[in-house]
């Protein structure tokens, strides 16, 4: 994991990219905004213990994961709840924003720009992988939404772009440990499957991310276009949202609909 992180620049770029998103939100939205993260600086502990230390009697609690599962989004309630209780804060969580218009916008405008990116040659076969991270199937609770709304957001963004659904797929990448069954199928897999059936372009989009980090720029565009290239595939990635105007617009959406 070092090493990938040494390939990528020596650290995640997440960190700064969700500070500038704060801040734009806040701006447009003329209410503090905290960061709080699981795994590193700013810890949701300590944003939660500034927030009441402010004065901050109440929040709005936005995970940046737009589909929801109980083993990813899930933690984020999870641990929320455990801090805010410990501290007198009184929240209210989004479980999912899926299928927000300002995101499903800014995705299906990133796959067109993509394919411009690719070359026009005739009769070439181009397909559009929607990408997600995968799960270990046996830590998902009967009943979890995560496959459901993964499916929800590509059907609504291939509307929009008039695809056919034979254009499209949604696979998952980044599954990681061994002995275990993951959600599939994979980027790679599903790949290889194209190729075998001719299609020589694809565009990925990793629509259940929302910024850079090393599963992006390492996983997909040094792992799978590598693959990709041995196949004879050519691949292009969409841009993320990262603290674009879809995501901060998305997110004031939200923060609009709690206000009342």
């Amino acid at each position: 994991m070092r090493e990938r992180y040494r390939f990528i620049g020596g650290a995640s770029p997440l960190p700064d990219i969700t500070g500038r998103s704060a801040r734009k939100l806040e701006e447009a939205c003329k209410l503090p905004v905290h960061v709080g993260m699981l795994h590193w600086h700013p810890f949701l502990e300590d944003a939660i213990s500034q927030m009441v230390l402010d004065g901050v009697s109440r929040a709005l609690v936005i995970c940046l994961v737009p589909h929801f599962s109980e083993c990813s989004v899930g933690r984020y309630h999870r641990r929320t709840t455990l801090a805010a209780d410990e501290r007198g804060l009184a929240f209210d969580f989004i479980d999912s924003w899926h299928t927000l218009p300002p995101y499903v916008d800014g995705l299906a405008d990133s796959i067109v720009a993509s394919r411009k990116e690719l070359r026009d040659e005739p009769g070439a076969q181009t397909h559009v992988i929607f990408c997600a991270h995968s799960l270990p199937k046996a830590a998902l609770v009967a009943g979890d939404p995560y496959e459901l709304q993964l499916w929800e957001t590509a059907d609504r963004v291939a509307a929009r772009l008039g695809l056919p659904q034979e254009e499209w797929t949604v696979a998952y990448q980044s599954a990681s440990g061994p002995g275990q069954d993951w959600l599939g199928p994979s980027v790679d897999e599903l790949i290889l499957e194209l190729s075998e059936r001719g299609t020589r372009q694809v565009v990925l989009c990793p629509f259940g991310f929302v910024a850079d980090q090393v599963e992006i720029l390492y996983d997909l565009d040094v792992v799978v276009k590598q693959k990709a290239g041995d196949l004879g595939v050519a691949v292009t990635r969409t841009p993320l949202l990262n603290d674009g105007s879809a995501l901060i617009d998305s997110l004031a959406l939200l923060v609009e609909q709690w206000r009342g």
